[in-house]
């Protein structure tokens, strides 16, 4: 049951990320609300998975565990930048917050996150 759980939200983060690669086509409001559910789908996927954290001084690192590794923490720094840069810039989703900051910072940060 939990493999079927973690295969779904994996499903729904591959159709979320084409959904927000069509900022054009979707605008600035659906862009938010797909990237509010990629974000919350990255967080259950993480706890989900939670284990592979704790796994992480175990075992012997060669070449393609060291690549691995820096591969999903790049993913991770990026989703988090990610993140934090649009619950800044957010107009819709999260505007009701008190949330603030520069946002020309968090616009150079969400766009080099997202490449």
């Amino acid at each position: 049951m939990k493999t079927k759980i973690k295969m779904g939200i994996d499903v729904l983060m591959t159709a979320l990320l084409l959904c927000l690669m069509a900022y054009q086509i979707t605008g600035q409001a659906l862009h938010e609300w797909f990237g509010a559910g990629m974000l919350a789908l990255f967080i259950a996927h993480n706890i989900l998975n939670i284990r592979w954290y704790g796994n992480l001084f175990k075992g012997k690192y060669r070449l393609l565990r060291i690549i691995q590794t820096t591969f999903n923490f790049s993913v991770l720094i990026s989703m988090l930048c990610l993140g934090y840069s649009g619950i800044v810039m957010s107009r819709y989703v999260f505007a009701a917050l008190p949330i603030s900051g520069p946002m020309a910072t968090a616009r150079r940060m969400h766009m080099a996150a997202s490449y």
